[in-house]
């Protein structure tokens, strides 16, 4: 499987194209001590949160949460793809 990241990606290139950068954006912070971390991941699309991850690394929670937007953007896709489809048969 490819990384959640780059399947992201790669969604929502096919969404938004060169205009990808006003359309995302990620809120990263951390907390506890610098031994031990533990990093927040929140992706936003057009300002609605579809993904948040905690991990003990940034890349981790990062990947949690872009493969939670990656799953979220499927699903509408999919619901959005069969209502077209069904419209187109009435």
């Amino acid at each position: 499987m490819s990384h959640p990241r780059t399947l992201l990606n790669n969604e929502l290139q096919s969404l938004y194209g060169q205009d990808l950068g006003s359309h995302v954006g990620w809120e990263i912070r951390s907390s506890g001590p610098p031994s031990s971390p533990v990093w927040y991941a929140t992706i936003y699309i057009d300002d609605i949160n579809h993904g948040y991850a905690e991990a003990p690394t940034k890349g981790a929670a990062k990947d949690e949460a872009a493969r939670q937007a990656y799953n979220n953007l499927r699903r509408e896709r999919q619901a959005r793809e069969a209502t077209t489809n069904l419209k187109g048969r009435s």
